[in-house]
């Protein structure tokens, strides 16, 4: 056991002699020896330093750090109890016919109108309902508080389409929400590919198509955090205009959908939110919405926080250095979190989080680990690769994006030919592809029960070999990032109204969050997200309030490959924080987390 006990302004080192610790702290700056008691002492702000030294070797484990500032401190985010003694007499909740608001978002709406316009950070668990919570809470102001207009910003582009569309049918078409810059075609279709210029014609004329002659801008509004982004040599139009629409009286309330994602404070998007934050004042009413814990992510919560005057911290700068250690090349490196006790105590006070476990039962999600052995084609490839990269260790460690160089292994366990040109995807290419055997065999089963399925994958690639096998027997959808929206947004609809149409096709980064695909009561990963939150967003598209079926997920596993090692590291629940670092799978500050995924080293 290696002691890091603090003692003021140091921290006092303390172990059985082993020449190779003593070499460790050597290496930190400031360090002293203090011969009469035995002990090393370092300052205490260069405790990054140290534990920086110790990633990746074998004593990193025997770390035993005492500190007043709850050093690797871990924190979850309790279900919001206090829920106050509001009556609803007269409050109405909108919902789409044949549905009925559940009593957690009756107590939203209480927790909602205590809170009289103050802001709150909307943290229920993902799939438990949080826009239909946002919107019925928006119309509640409008009608209490004269509230003129309610922004939505999807920090996931796509889900604009999505809020669209629950608007209009949770409101059954009394209300009509508005996506920024929808423009009309000739026919009087409408297009929503158009720019920044359209959203700010829309938001300087007041107007829907950015005409005069059109009807006014509606109650609700909807752009996606990228718009934020537009800028006119040392100014940011759009903000500015929605700057000057709050302080006219003409926009009330911005709710953030998915806050996490896509707004650093570091990032444009991210300070020109503070700016209008700042500009605005107590003017509009601030709703982030998140349904990832984020407490143990100090960075991600500086904004959603202060947009709710949650905190008082003068600038990020501070924020990250109470919250997070540093170490690494110019001390830019986060190696630890501090403070997370006091980071959660924060959270809570501007925050209404509930779990699916705490509210209602739900149906189960029953989970399949589908084991395949690689064919022989894969099992030559694999090895070839692996050698290389074990080759070239170091320099991949010490590379920005470690994880890209795994990526190649993980193709030839689902999509060999990406690798080896000379394999063709033809009637043979199955014998060189045991996933997708496994996948087959799989789809018939899901067939054979009149069910629905939803095959994701990390990378475009794969779906295109998979499309021609499984497109050739059943109807098929798809979704990615490489479509054109129009066109991917046609086989969402269809995918969900048309029986016929039962296999969805998409990529985790583009359908595995925002949507509500819960007409499928399967989903098969073929490949595995890096980190457990991706994972059960995308889990969660298919299971939420109105599932009344369990959901089968199957997950199509190469035995004793990088795959294998992916899934055990995000079952195991305890010991995944020590190789996540902002949310990722982190081989930079973990070395032996790249033996690990190439199976040289195991994992328990």
């Amino acid at each position: 056991m290696i002691n890091v006990v603090q003692n003021g302004k140091i921290y006092e080192i303390s172990f059985q002699y082993d020449r190779n610790i003593v070499d460790l702290v050597k290496n930190v700056p400031g360090r002293q020896y203090i011969p009469s008691a035995k002990i090393w002492t370092i300052p205490s702000n260069h405790l990054g330093m140290l534990i920086n030294e110790f990633k990746g070797t074998i004593y990193e484990s025997q770390l035993y750090i005492v500190s007043d500032e709850d050093i690797n401190v871990n924190s979850s985010l309790d279900s919001t109890s206090n829920i106050p003694d509001v009556d609803l007499t007269g409050v109405d909740f909108y919902i789409k016919e044949g549905s009925h608001p559940y009593k957690h978002q009756w107590d939203f709406m209480k927790y909602g109108i205590a809170n009289d316009g103050k802001g709150f950070i909307v943290g229920d668990e993902m799939r438990m309902g949080k826009t239909i919570e946002v919107v019925n809470l928006a119309l509640h102001r409008r009608k209490t508080h004269n509230y003129k207009r309610c922004l939505i910003i999807c920090c996931v582009n796509t889900s604009k389409y999505n809020w669209e569309e629950d608007i209009l049918t949770h409101l059954r078409g009394e209300e009509t929400p508005y996506i920024l810059g929808t423009r009309l075609k000739r026919n009087r279709e409408v297009r929503y590919d158009t720019g920044s210029k359209e959203k700010l014609e829309d938001l300087k004329t007041g107007h829907m198509y950015g005409k005069e002659d059109q009807p006014e801008l509606p109650y609700f509004i909807i752009t996606n955090i990228e718009s934020l982004r537009n800028k006119k040599g040392k100014s940011y139009p759009i903000a500015e205009e929605l700057i000057n629409m709050a302080n006219n009286g003409e926009l009330d309330m911005i709710a953030i959908d998915e806050v996490h994602k896509n707004t650093s404070p570091s990032s444009i998007q991210g300070k020109v939110l503070l700016k209008i934050k700042k500009m605005t004042g107590d003017r509009i009413e601030w709703l982030p919405m998140t349904g990832t814990p984020i407490v143990n992510k100090p960075t991600d919560c500086y904004l959603p926080l202060k947009l709710v005057d949650g905190h008082s911290f003068k600038d990020y700068w501070s924020w990250c250095h109470y919250f997070c250690v540093y170490a690494g090349y110019g001390g830019h490196d986060i190696v630890a979190y501090k403070h997370i006790p006091e980071l959660k105590d924060m959270l809570q006070s501007h925050m209404i989080r509930r779990l699916k476990k705490d509210v209602y039962d739900m149906p189960p999600k029953i989970r399949y680990t589908e084991y395949v052995e690689n064919t022989p084609t894969q099992s030559k490839l694999y090895e070839e690769i692996k050698n290389q990269i074990r080759q070239e260790r170091d320099l991949i460690i010490s590379s920005m994006n470690p994880l890209s160089s795994f990526l190649r292994l993980r193709q030839v366990n689902g999509s060999p030919e990406l690798i080896d040109d000379t394999i063709k995807v033809d009637k043979d290419y199955p014998e060189k592809n045991a996933k997708l055997v496994r996948l087959m065999d799989i789809l018939e089963e899901v067939h054979s029960r009149g069910e629905k399925v939803i095959i994701f994958s990390n990378w475009v690639s794969p779906l295109r070999t998979l499309y021609r096998f499984v497109a050739n027997k059943y109807n098929t959808c798809c979704f990615t990032g490489t479509m054109k929206e129009e066109v991917r947004q046609k086989h969402k609809r269809v995918f969900i109204n048309n029986p016929n149409y039962t296999v969805m096709m998409g990529t985790i980064s583009a359908l595995g969050t925002t949507h509500t695909l819960t007409v499928a009561d399967n989903i098969i990963f073929y490949d595995e997200p890096w980190t457990p939150t991706d994972r059960i967003q995308a889990e969660d598209r298919a299971y939420g309030l109105q599932s009344t079926r369990p959901l089968n997920i199957y997950t199509i596993i190469s035995k004793d490959t990088v795959d294998d090692v992916v899934h055990n590291i995000l079952k195991d629940k305890e010991d995944i924080s020590n190789y996540i670092v902002d949310g990722k799978l982190d081989i930079r500050s973990n070395p032996k987390l790249f033996d690990i995924l190439l199976g040289d080293t195991k994992y328990f």
